[in-house]
């Protein structure tokens, strides 16, 4: 069986006791057998390693730290969670709007703080957020690392958290360009409505951002229809004349999913639908086109 594994940081790989590579966001695979119960080390660089024997118990209950997602051609192993190794406090950043003040703060794991008099609202943030600036824009809080973008209401909600490469706040409006994680080096245009206690996504548009012959503006409509579906946008514009009518049939035959995931064929996508805390199962549907629209889709 095809095991998969990913790691929110970059670490080393383990099977068995034997060195097996690097991973990061970018998987790595190995066939295996579940019977043969390998022992799984991911070894970061400044956190405590996460370990587990790899059996057939991992179809039930992910180990923990990780999330696990079933696929139709093995299982994929995302070590997500590392527990600290430095448990030292560490000011990362600071900013004041009137009387709120937020700080992020390092202390083993990284934390945003936000206080308003004598009410104070604490969340956990992703590793990415080690280095970060925050910005107060719209009525909302912005945290922005490298990689990453956070937006919380002033209350302290997390309202959006994404990977970014750049965005822009104007009219209260968010447009981002997102990284997608495939080998065709694809972004996605994707812009949110915001509000005070809200942000609400409007728009989700794929963009070829490497030159490839072979590439078609057709391949990259079904990703953008899924990903429409998702977020409740206008999905209806992907369909052709004949399938239009049938919109909210197939939106019920789609069912409830949590995310997309892209494969080898852009015509085939993996829609993931949450089947426990951490654990996660692909169902693949596959989409027909002519003359740029959707035509059919079957599973």
């Amino acid at each position: 069986m095809k095991i998969y594994f990913l790691s929110s940081v970059p670490c080393v790989l383990r099977l068995g006791g034997a060195f097996f590579g690097a991973v990061d966001n970018f998987e790595r695979f190995a066939d295996v057998s579940l019977k043969d119960e390998l022992f799984v080390e991911f070894i970061p660089e400044n956190a405590l390693p996460i370990c587990f024997f790899l059996n057939d118990n991992i179809r039930f209950t992910p180990p923990v730290g990780c999330e696990v997602y079933l696929l139709r051609d093995g299982i994929a192993v995302y070590a997500k969670d590392f527990p600290p190794s430095d448990l030292t406090l560490r000011l990362i950043a600071q900013a004041r709007e009137g009387n709120i003040l937020a700080t992020v703060f390092k202390q083993g794991k990284v934390y945003l703080s936000l206080q308003s008099g004598t009410d104070v609202h604490t969340d956990t943030l992703p590793a990415a957020f080690e280095n970060c600036e925050l910005s107060f824009a719209e009525s909302l809080l912005f945290l922005r690392s490298p990689s990453s973008l956070a937006v919380y209401s002033l209350q302290g909600e997390r309202l959006l958290l994404e990977k970014v490469l750049a965005y822009t706040v104007e009219n209260q409006e968010l447009s981002a360009t997102l990284p997608l994680s495939d080998s065709k080096k694809r972004v996605a245009q994707c812009r949110w409505s915001l509000s005070p206690n809200g942000c609400k996504q409007t728009e989700f548009l794929i963009q070829q951002t490497s030159v490839d012959p072979v590439q078609t503006a057709d391949e990259l409509l079904p990703y953008a229809f899924f990903e429409s579906v998702l977020i409740g946008a206008n999905y209806a514009d992907f369909l052709s004349d004949d399938l239009r009518p049938r919109a909210d049939d197939l939106a019920s035959f789609l069912g409830d999913f949590v995310s997309v995931t892209l494969t080898e064929d852009p015509y085939t996508c993996g829609l993931i639908r949450k089947r426990a805390e951490g654990l996660f199962e692909a169902a693949y549907y596959t989409v027909k086109v002519e003359n740029s629209k959707i035509t059919d889709i079957t599973t």
